[in-house]
């Protein structure tokens, strides 16, 4: 049969089954893939521009049939090129981005609550992470497209956790096929310390909800062992300038000179006038133990170099200034009976 000429209203009713059925079922049950590159957008929605297509087919009078995917280009040439030239908007595909670290600690809290029944799709939990992660999305300036982070992305970010549980692959039970690289990393971190997830989740939990933690991409990041959000959740609590200063006069009045409080480090001594009153703060209390509008003390913030400081970041949580400063020492002395 010689395939007829699309109509709009046609167009309309395809994309009415899309919204009732969701997209994961429309397109399998139709045969189609994902679009790769062209999406139709109507009413603040998206919907796959060469799936609508050949499923509008099946309601213009007289066919009756949708077409599969092997009768349609999903380029500009075919598809595309008929829901313009019958009034529809289409734009080019903008991927969301990858999981980010701070995300999968998220939904490996929620997986690891429950792993034998992990909440479904359209659970409460699901629902109050989705919101949540499109907050964070927010608050780190992506620009989000209809799918980003929602439900069902969620519920199989939960689903792909499965294949690297051996509760499940013991009965047989691998989860989703694929998944993502950090599902891996987050999983092996965390998998037998759901006390440390917890407390990795509440500190991202609590630096999105302070607006003082500024969330959008640094050029100053580096690897943290809790991730960029936590990282940066402990850096607004040691860029009061007003307290750090006076943490500097407190360590002045004391011993005279600026040392750091791990390896002894003197900027002044290793640089002269460049170097003094230069030090850094670093926060001694555990991200866990942190509050919403709680206010620093003096005898939260300990001094030290840089090179120090960075070592207590990538071991937050794990590492205090008093176990580096011993382990420093220890080095030293190993070094001198040499």
């Amino acid at each position: 049969m010689q395939r007829p000429k699309l109509t709009a209203d046609a167009v309309r009713q395809a994309m009415a089954e899309f919204d009732v059925l969701e997209r994961s079922v429309f397109l399998e049950r139709y045969g189609f893939e994902e679009a790769r590159d062209y999406l139709l957008v109507a009413d603040g929605r998206e919907y796959d521009s060469k799936a609508i297509v050949g499923v509008a087919y099946k309601f213009v009078p007289g066919f009756g049939r949708p077409l599969d995917a092997s009768e349609l280009d999903g380029g500009k040439g075919d598809a595309v090129r008929k829901l313009i030239s019958l009034g529809f908007s289409v734009t080019k595909k903008v991927e969301d981005p990858d999981w980010t670290w701070d995300e999968h600690v998220l939904a490996l809290e929620l997986y690891l609550s429950n792993p034998t029944s992990p909440p479904g799709k359209r659970s409460p939990e699901v629902t109050r992470l989705s919101a949540l992660l499109n907050s964070l999305g927010e608050r780190r300036g992506i620009a989000r497209t209809e799918k980003f982070r929602n439900a069902n992305g969620v519920y199989m970010k939960l689903m792909n956790f499965r294949r690297l549980d051996p509760q499940f692959q013991a009965i047989g039970k691998a989860g989703l096929s694929r998944g993502a690289k950090g599902e891996q990393a987050v999983w092996e971190a965390y998998r037998a310390d759901f006390p440390s997830l917890a407390i990795a989740a509440a500190a991202i939990r609590l630096a999105i909800d302070d607006q003082s933690v500024a969330l959008s991409p640094d050029p100053d990041d580096y690897e943290a062992s809790e991730g960029a959000i936590v990282l940066r959740l402990h850096r607004s609590r040691e860029r009061d300038r007003n307290l750090v200063e006076k943490k500097k006069a407190h360590a002045l009045a004391a011993q005279g000179r600026l040392v750091c409080e791990v390896c002894a480090f003197d900027f002044s001594d290793a640089y002269g006038t460049p170097g003094q009153g230069f030090i850094e703060a670093h926060h001694r209390k555990p991200i866990s133990t942190l509050r919403l509008g709680e206010k620093t003390r003096l005898a939260d913030l300990a001094l030290v170099c840089a090179n120090c400081h960075r070592i207590l970041h990538r071991k937050m949580g794990s590492l205090s200034v008093e176990a580096l400063k011993v382990q420093v020492e220890a080095r030293r002395m190993s070094d001198a009976r040499r």
